[in-house]
C-alpha cells in the first residue's frame, strides 16, 4: 500500500480558523445578498461552539443538524465540530420515517432546525486526528441505511486530496449547489473551497448559470441531472469557469460531448467516490481523460478489483470485479456497526485497465439473474441511452418464480417512441437475454439528493406491485 501523503494533523475546523487568520477580510461565503467574510465566520461559529457546549455538548456527542444550503448551516457545522460534537447532517426535507430512524440511531444530544445559536466564546474542546467528525447515513456497501463514520483525519485528507488533484487556487470561487448535508457536498463545496482560501457561494440548482456569472465562479460540481437541466437552457457564457465534474452516477450518453462543444474552456470531468470513502476516490487527469472511465485513484488510494466470490484474489487488468479501496479518506466503519477494514468493499463491479482507469460496470446487489444469465442494469441502460429519444433510463429486475429476474426498463422519453422500436433498438446492440421484456415509461426518474436514481424505489414498486397482483388473482 502506497504511503500517504502529506495531511495536516488538525481537526476540520482549522481549516476554517486558519483562513481567518492567514486572510481575515476575504470573503468566504456569498448567499443571496449576504457576504461573510472568514474572520467574521470564524466568530459566528465560535459563538456557536459556545451555545452548544453551555447545553452540554462534549467531545464525542452528536449534534443534528437540519438546514438548507445556507450560512446557518455552516456556522452550525463548524460550530459542532468545534465543540466536540460529531456532526449528524440530515436532508431538512427528509421523510418523517427517515429522520426518526437517524434521530434514534445516532442518539444526538441536541437538534438544531434554525434557531438562533449566539453566545460566548468556549475554551478549545480537547481533540484527536482519529476523533470522529461526521455521520453520514447511507444506504452504505450492506443495504440498510447506516451511519459512515468519518474522522476529523477523513475529511482532512479529502479536502486536500481533491483541492490538489484539481490544483485549486485561493482565488476559486466554488458555486455550492450540491447539499451541503451529503459528504459529496461537503467535502468538494465547503471543505476543500475552505482549505484554499476560496470564496462559496451557495444558491439554488435552478439559478446556476445566472449566479455563475454573476459572481465569476470557478468551480461547479453536479449530477447529470443538473448539467443536463443546464444544458437545456438558453446558451449563457461563463468565461471564469474552470473546474467543472459531474458524479452521484456514470455520464450518461453523450453528456460530457454536448457539455464540451458549448464550454470548451471548462471541459466536464468524472470521477467515483462513495460515502464512505468521505467520498472521492478517482478522477480522469484533466489533460488525459479516458472516455467511459471514472479515472485513476487520487493521490495516496489504492484500489483493487477482486473476485466477488473469493473477495482474497486479486483480479488482472481488464477483469471485472469488485473495487476495493484502501487510503487516507476510507472511513472506519459503521455507527452501531462493523468496521470497514483496510479494504472498503464497494459493492460496486468495475475493470481497471493496464494504465489504472477504473471502470464500473455496476453495483455488486443490482445485478441481476436471468433464466441463469448475469444482466448488468447499466449495460442496458447505456444502450437505451444511445437511442435519440431516451433521456433517462434504470433497468432493475422483476423477481419471476421461473427466470429468476426479468429486466424491466423505465425510461423517461424526449419524444414519441413506440416500445417496439425501443425493444427493436436494444436486441440490434445486446445479447438476447440482456433485453428488457417490459418497457415503462415514467414522466421522471426518482433520485437521491445529489441526483443519484433511486434504483431501490423502482425496484421495490415494481415487486410489491406484482405481488399485490399475484394475491389478487390467487384469491379470485
Amino acid at each position: 500500500m502506497a504511503p500517504h501523503g502529506d495531511y495536516p494533523s488538525v481537526p476540520v475546523w482549522e481549516l476554517l480558523a486558519r483562513g481567518a487568520r492567514d486572510h481575515p477580510g476575504k470573503t468566504a461565503l456569498i448567499a443571496q445578498t449576504e457576504r461573510v467574510a472568514y474572520a467574521e465566520l470564524w466568530e459566528r461559529v465560535l459563538g456557536v461552539a459556545g451555545w452548544l457546549a453551555r447545553r452540554g455538548v462534549a467531545r464525542g456527542d452528536r449534534v443534528l443538524l437540519r438546514y438548507p444550503n445556507s450560512v446557518d448551516f455552516v456556522t452550525a457545522y463548524f460550530g459542532a465540530l468545534r465543540a466536540g460534537g460529531i456532526v449528524v447532517a440530515l436532508d431538512p426535507h427528509a421523510n418523517p420515517d427517515t429522520a426518526r430512524f437517524v434521530e434514534r440511531d445516532a442518539g444526538p444530544r441536541v437538534v438544531l432546525n434554525g434557531e438562533p445559536l449566539d453566545s460566548a466564546v468556549p475554551a478549545p474542546a480537547p481533540w484527536h486526528r482519529a476523533d470522529l467528525a461526521v455521520l453520514q447515513y447511507t444506504s452504505g456497501t450492506t443495504g440498510s441505511p447506516k451511519g459512515a463514520m468519518m474522522s476529523h483525519r477523513n475529511l482532512v485528507a479529502n479536502a486536500l486530496q481533491n483541492a490538489r488533484w484539481f490544483r485549486w487556487r485561493h482565488d476559486e470561487v466554488n458555486l455550492a449547489v450540491l447539499p451541503l448535508f451529503h459528504t459529496w457536498g461537503l467535502s468538494t463545496c465547503l471543505h476543500s473551497t475552505i482549505a484554499v482560501g476560496g470564496t462559496i457561494v451557495l444558491g439554488e440548482p435552478k439559478d446556476a448559470m445566472e449566479l455563475a456569472a454573476r459572481h465569476h465562479a470557478t468551480v461547479l460540481y453536479g449530477s447529470a441531472t443538473f448539467f443536463e437541466r443546464l444544458l437545456r437552457q438558453p446558451a449563457r457564457l461563463v468565461p471564469s469557469l474552470r473546474h467543472v465534474k459531474v458524479g452521484a452516477m456514470l455520464t450518461q450518453g453523450d453528456l460530457k460531448l454536448r457539455w464540451d462543444r458549448r464550454f470548451a474552456h471548462a471541459p466536464m470531468q468524472q470521477g467515483y467516490g462513495l460515502t464512505e470513502a468521505s467520498p472521492e476516490t478517482h478522477n480522469n487527469p484533466p489533460a488525459r481523460f479516458k472516455p467511459g472511465t471514472v479515472g485513476v485513484p487520487l493521490p495516496d488510494t489504492d484500489c483493487r478489483i477482486v473476485d466477488v466470490d473469493q473477495p482474497d484474489r486479486v483480479l488482472a487488468p481488464g477483469e471485472p470485479g469488485e473495487v476495493q479501496i484502501a487510503g487516507p479518506q476510507v472511513a472506519r466503519g459503521y455507527w452501531n456497526g462493523v468496521e470497514t477494514g483496510p479494504w472498503l468493499q464497494t459493492g460496486d463491479i468495475g475493470a481497471m485497465d493496464e494504465d489504472g482507469y477504473l471502470t464500473i460496470v455496476d453495483r455488486k446487489k443490482d445485478m441481476l439473474k436471468f433464466r441463469g444469465y448475469t444482466v448488468s442494469p447499466n449495460t442496458v441502460e447505456q444502450c437505451l441511452l444511445r437511442y435519440d429519444a431516451v433521456r433517462e433510463a434504470v433497468v432493475v429486475g422483476l423477481r419471476d418464480d421461473e427466470d429468476g429476474e426479468i429486466p424491466v426498463a423505465y425510461v423517461v422519453t424526449r419524444a414519441t417512441a413506440s416500445d417496439e422500436s425501443l425493444l427493436a433498438h436494444c436486441t440490434t446492440h445486446l445479447a438476447r437475454y440482456e433485453v428488457p421484456r417490459q418497457i415503462r415509461r415514467v414522466p421522471s426518474i426518482p433520485k437521491n439528493a445529489v441526483g443519484k436514481p433511486l434504483r431501490r424505489v423502482l425496484r421495490d414498486q415494481l415487486n410489491a406491485g406484482a405481488s399485490s397482483a399475484s394475491a389478487s388473482g390467487s384469491g379470485s
